[in-house]
């Protein structure tokens, strides 16, 4: 029985394995024939892009996203003087080698550094190891006042997907929230599914944000600050942690001894001799409760008024 169990286990594994062989199977052909797709379909694509730039001026060659960052589309080698006059310190190349136009030997002749991430076009999305890198880059430009070009073909999917990224980490956006955003800089961003759901999935591993809280922000008090006051900058604090309970303490008898002077103001009315003893009576008391009163700290001195016989 126990073998019959173990050769069970072992066609189950068998069958796992047999399947995840076809689907890197399939993931593979499609990545011929995408790629296969996008070697035939890269010139005639960018002389559309090239047609669309000379007689359209809203089909711009590249978008200022940040203060720091433009997007856009693969740049030409005549691109590369105008792109440091724009104070390009940094360009992200996202295509393939049979994509690529200009040369790093040619970028690094100007001064500008240049990270390539080869990303296969349409269905493909760099890797989460690839957009940490490429939003570090950008970031640490962006330190140094040097802007970065971010590029693919035609600045629409793998460019953009490293730009959400980074708007996601650094700038504290919503996947959704940086899109739209991008979308106004530079309307026709286009991602593929798999784009997107890289974006979406790095945000989730991004360190989270420091949140602020006022509660705890330390205000400074100089001594200027405490003119006035009878008590030192060395002991204030722990003269007023004492007085605070005192002054709790001190609420209830207040409250008693002033019902105790009502009731006997009421009773004053009967008769003026009475009035006088009564009056000889709360003056006393008063005075007893000032005594009292004083010696929790919570009134000044009032001076004894009561009738010398």
């Amino acid at each position: 029985m126990k073998i019959e169990d173990l050769d069970d286990v072992e066609n189950e594994d068998g069958d796992y394995g047999a399947k995840q062989l076809q689907i890197v199977r399939v993931d593979e052909a499609k990545r011929l024939l995408v790629g296969a797709g996008a070697r035939i379909l890269f010139y005639p694509t960018l002389l559309y892009n090239v047609f669309r730039n000379k007689i359209q001026s809203e089909f711009r060659w590249w978008d200022e996203v940040d203060q720091f960052l433009l997007l856009g589309a693969v740049p030409f080698p005549k691109d590369v003087r105008r792109l440091k006059q724009l104070g390009v310190g940094g360009v992200i190349t996202l295509n393939e080698p049979f994509e690529t136009l200009v040369s790093t030997s040619l970028y690094h002749a100007y001064g500008i550094d240049h990270l390539v991430i080869p990303t296969r076009d349409y269905l493909f999305a760099p890797s989460v190891s690839d957009i940490s890198r490429a939003v570090d880059f950008i970031h640490n430009n962006a330190s140094c006042g040097r802007t970065t070009y971010v590029h693919c073909k035609a600045g629409r999917g793998r460019s953009t997907t490293i730009v959400l990224c980074y708007l996601v980490e650094h700038k504290q956006m919503t996947p959704a929230g940086a899109l739209e955003y991008v979308r106004t800089r530079r309307p026709r961003v286009l991602l593929a599914p798999s784009q997107w759901k890289a974006v979406v999935e790095y945000s989730m591993h991004r360190q989270p944000a420091t949140i602020h809280s006022p509660s705890v922000d330390a205000v400074m008090i100089t001594k200027a600050d405490l003119e006035g006051y009878h008590s030192t900058f060395d002991d204030i604090t722990s003269k007023e942690l004492v007085i605070v309970p005192r002054m709790v303490r001190a609420r209830p008898i207040i409250a008693r001894l002033s019902c105790l002077l009502a009731s006997f103001k009421v009773s004053g009315v009967y008769g003026h001799r009475k009035a006088n003893k009564h009056k000889i009576v709360e003056l006393k008391l008063f005075n007893e409760s000032n005594f009292a009163l004083r010696s929790f700290g919570s009134l000044p001195v009032v001076p004894d008024r009561s009738p010398r016989e």
